[in-house]
């Protein structure tokens, strides 16, 4: 009996430990597969959406509106395999799909960072959008978007323009730049992004969902003079800090009792929106992360019921809950999640990307690099997208190493 007992122990370390040769997962995957545990996902009875409010008014006249196919790429990103080389990047080379550096500029800028990503394809090109927010000296500019074609075959492939979000709550007092009439920067952390429709859903930290139509693209002027300019003057010119293009706002929903908003995706159903709390595993330990599902219906509006939420398990936390949410993406009942801040290291990084599916003990988790940010999939190609977030000299250990990349993973590796 005790021979018996000995076999089999070794027949199951023996499996564990072909299983977690490239990845790391936790000890609980056959429960996540089989729990009938009550904490599936259920009713958010506390959480409500207030009504769509249109703040578009500023816009209905004296502005001309472009749609992507006509914006002007003038940066150039990088392809090839040199995005495995920025520092935490720990991917097993099976599970590698694409990947894209920036220019050297937006590489190692430090007064932008890179926080959400989506995508959409256009009149047949495919692209993506990942949002940014300023920081120290340029903060009074606010967040931008990055429109980026991956498109093997596009005459414009891996070119892309920066565009700055606008919203239409004009500045009293302002000393850093010369502010002018009908819009203004969008001072907001921009920590993730989902597209629907031709429209793109910003996640707010305290209100909740910010709208923007991306067939309202204006286009403005440029040059030096206008580096320290915003918003319309007397005589109809139009400024944003030498941007060229600017995205206005054009609506919100406020969400009740789910804040902080970190980040949004679309669900793979194209049912929900998907938003997470971000709460790092040390300071807020005693707060339980969640992750919140709200109906949309055709026009993109979000429903004000049938809402739920899920608590995800993660046991690498002390208090066994999903910590560092940074980006998350749902299918069926499992959700995915881009947690930073573990307490362990895993090849050279503590983010994880972990699934968890409704009612398990804790997640079955895999290396992710370090700085990661929100997901995106793109179920056409089976995608599963990324990004990393800092500069040199800004995270607490890539030192001077730039860590700033997009990439993507076969999403069948992690199902």
């Amino acid at each position: 009996m005790i021979q018996k007992k000995l076999i089999g122990w070794l027949f199951m370390f023996a499996i564990t430990t072909i299983g977690c040769q490239n990845d790391e997962f936790s000890s609980t995957s056959m429960e996540e597969e089989f729990s009938s545990k009550a904490n599936v996902s259920k009713a958010a009875i506390d959480v409500s959406v207030n009504a769509y409010v249109d703040t578009g008014s500023y816009i209905s006249s004296g502005f001309s509106f472009l749609n992507p196919s006509q914006i002007d790429k003038n940066r150039q990103a990088i392809g090839g395999s040199s995005y495995t080389e920025v520092y935490g990047f720990n991917i097993p080379e099976e599970n590698r799909v694409r990947g894209i550096r920036w220019n050297t500029d937006d590489e190692t800028t430090s007064i932008w960072r890179p926080q959400g990503i989506a995508g959409f394809t256009k009149d047949g090109v495919r692209y993506l959008l990942v949002s940014w927010y300023a920081k120290d000296d340029a903060e009074y500019k606010g967040s931008r978007i990055t429109l980026i074609d991956i498109s093997p075959s596009s005459p414009t492939y891996l070119t892309y323009r920066h565009i700055l979000l606008v919203q239409q709550d004009v500045p009293a007092n302002v000393t850093t730049y010369s502010q002018y009439g009908s819009y203004a920067p969008l001072n907001v952390h921009a920590g993730g992004i989902a597209y629907f429709k031709d429209k793109i859903y910003l996640s707010s930290t305290n209100l909740g969902v910010r709208v923007f139509d991306l067939n309202k693209i204006i286009e403005v002027s440029t040059g030096d003079t206008t580096n320290d300019r915003c918003g319309k003057d007397a005589n109809g010119n139009l400024y944003a800090f030498n941007y060229r293009y600017i995205l206005p706002q054009i609506g919100y929903q406020k969400i009740n009792n789910a804040s902080p908003f970190s980040t949004i995706q679309v669900n793979d159903e194209g049912t929900q929106f998907w938003t997470g709390q971000y709460y790092a595993g040390s300071a807020d330990a005693s707060i339980v992360p969640q992750v919140f599902g709200f109906p949309v219906d055709a026009n993109g509006m979000l429903q004000n019921s049938g809402i739920v939420s899920v608590a995800p398990k993660n046991s690498l936390f002390a208090d066994n809950h999903a910590h560092g949410i940074q980006g998350v993406f749902r299918k069926g009942n499992r959700t995915w999640l881009s947690c930073t801040g573990s307490p362990s290291n895993s090849y050279g990084s503590n983010a994880r990307l972990a699934r968890y599916t409704d009612g398990a003990d804790d997640t079955v988790r895999y290396r992710w690099p370090y700085g990661a940010e929100s997901l995106y999939y793109e179920s056409q190609y089976g995608y599963l997208w990324s990004l990393t977030e800092y500069e040199p000299n800004a995270g607490a250990q890539n030192g001077s190493q730039v860590n700033r990349c997009i990439f993507a993973v076969d999403f069948s590796k992690y199902e």
